[in-house]
C-alpha cells in the first residue's frame, strides 16, 4: 500500500467526536490552522481554544505547536476545538506530572485575586500568589503573557482544580545552586561573610549565597550572653569552618579561630588552694560566675560566697566587681572550675592569727623576765571567747 494511500486510509478514520493530534500551522489572533492528518487542514477558534480567556492567539501560539484536539465538524473547513479534547486521559496525564514532579512552562494569561491564571492542555490552571515565589510579591502585572516554569501542585478532575507552583521550582534551584557551592567549602579553612541575621542561639552569616550558623558558643572563648554583643547584622566577619553537612546543607562556623583553648594549659596556671582575684562576669539564682583569666570561668556558688546565708547572689554582688576567690576544684577537661569568697575571708583570719602568735613568740623571746602562758596568750584567748 502506497504512503498516499496509507493517508486516505488514515484520514477515513476521522469521525465526529474524535480526539486527534493538530499541528499549527498558522496562527490569528482569532484563529489558527491546524493539520490533523485529514484531507482538508482544520480550524481551532480562539473561544474554542482553551477554557481560560485569551485576548490573542498570537500571544500564546506558535506556529509547530502539537495539540490534542476534539472534531467538531468535517463541513469543507473542519473545526476542532482544543478545550472540547480535555478528557479523562487529560487529567490522567496531569496526575503523571504531579506524581513525576517535572517542570514545564506555561505562559501566565492573567492576573486575578489571589493570584495568576495560566492555560495547560486546555484548562484553566491557577497559580497562587503564595506559590509564585519564595518571597511575597506585591505587584503580579509583571507576569502576565510572560513564560514560568511550573510544576503541578494539585490535581482535582473531579472538581476541574488544577494548582500549578513556581515557588518549589525556584526552591530547587536554590537547593541546587547551595548544593553546588558546598562542594567549595573545606573544614578547617577561614572565610569571610557577612552576618545576615541574628537569633537568640547565634547568628547567620552570608558566605555568598549560603548561610553558615555562627552559634553563640563559637563566638568566643569568653561566654557570651546575647549575639548582638559580638556582631551587628550586615557586619563582615571572619570565620572558620567547623562542619560541612551536604545533604542537610548545613555549614557550622566559629569565630574562636585557631587560638588553643584558654582551658588547655589552666592546670600550669591555677592549682586547688590558690587565691586568686577576678571579676564577677554574671549572676544567676545559684551564684556567680567570676573570671579569673580571660575565657576562664570559675563558679562561686552562692553557699560560698558568705559565711552568712545568702538568699540571692545580687543581693550581695554586682556583675564588673572585682573580688578575690579560692579555688576550691579544678576540671580543665570539663572547663570547670570552682570557687569560693567565704574561703579566703577564712584564710585571712588564720593569717591573722599565725602574726599575732609569732609576733607574740617573737616578743617573749626577746625578753628575759620569765612568761606565764596567760601572758603568752592571754589576748588571743580573749579574742576567741569573747
Amino acid at each position: 500500500m502506497s504512503e498516499q494511500e496509507q493517508q486516505q486510509v488514515s484520514a477515513q478514520d476521522i469521525v465526529l467526536g474524535a480526539i486527534v493530534k493538530a499541528t499549527v500551522i498558522s496562527v490569528q489572533s482569532d484563529h489558527v490552522m491546524v493539520d490533523f492528518g485529514y484531507k482538508q487542514e482544520g480550524k481551532i477558534l480562539r473561544k474554542d481554544w482553551s477554557a481560560v480567556s485569551i485576548p490573542s492567539l498570537q500571544d500564546v501560539v506558535q506556529v509547530g505547536d502539537v495539540v490534542d484536539a476534539q472534531v467538531e465538524s468535517l463541513d469543507e473547513t473542519p473545526i476542532l476545538s482544543r478545550k472540547s479534547a480535555v478528557n479523562e486521559e487529560t487529567w490522567a496525564r496531569l496526575a503523571k506530572l504531579l506524581s513525576d514532579n517535572i517542570v514545564i512552562t506555561v505562559k501566565v494569561l492573567a492576573v486575578v485575586k489571589g493570584g495568576l491564571v495560566a492555560d495547560l492542555l486546555g484548562i484553566r490552571a491557577f497559580i497562587p500568589a503564595s506559590l509564585i515565589d519564595v518571597k511575597f510579591i506585591q505587584d503580579l502585572s509583571a507576569f502576565v503573557m510572560q513564560p514560568l516554569d511550573v510544576v503541578v501542585s494539585e490535581v482535582e478532575p473531579a472538581d476541574h482544580r488544577l494548582i500549578l507552583s513556581h515557588k518549589r521550582v525556584l526552591e530547587w534551584q536554590e537547593q541546587d545552586a547551595r548544593q553546588s557551592q558546598m562542594d567549595n567549602f573545606h573544614v578547617g579553612e577561614h572565610v569571610q561573610g557577612t552576618v545576615a541575621r541574628l537569633t537568640p542561639f547565634g547568628a547567620f552569616i552570608d558566605l555568598g549565597g549560603v548561610d553558615g550558623l555562627l552559634h553563640i558558643s563559637e563566638m568566643s572563648w569568653s561566654r557570651v550572653e546575647r549575639p548582638e554583643d559580638v556582631v551587628q547584622p550586615g557586619q563582615t566577619v571572619e570565620v572558620k569552618i567547623l562542619k560541612v553537612e551536604k545533604e542537610s546543607g548545613r555549614i557550622s562556623l566559629s569565630m574562636k579561630g585557631d587560638r588553643v583553648s584558654p582551658w588547655a594549659d589552666v592546670a600550669d596556671h591555677f592549682h586547688v588552694g590558690d587565691l586568686v582575684k577576678g571579676t564577677i562576669k554574671r549572676l544567676s539564682s545559684f551564684g556567680a560566675f567570676v573570671e579569673v583569666a580571660p575565657g576562664i570561668e570559675g563558679l562561686v556558688h552562692v553557699s560560698q560566697i558568705s559565711e552568712k546565708r545568702v538568699a540571692q547572689p545580687s543581693d550581695v554582688l554586682s556583675p564588673g566587681q572585682e573580688v578575690q576567690v579560692k579555688i576550691l576544684e579544678v576540671h580543665p577537661e570539663e572547663e570547670r572550675m570552682a570557687l569560693s569568697m567565704k574561703e579566703v575571708r577564712r584564710e585571712s583570719v588564720k593569717r591573722e592569727e599565725k602574726k599575732r602568735v609569732n609576733h607574740f613568740v617573737e616578743k617573749q623571746t626577746a625578753e628575759p623576765a620569765a612568761t606565764t602562758l596567760g601572758d603568752l596568750f592571754g589576748d588571743l584567748l580573749r579574742d576567741k571567747f569573747k
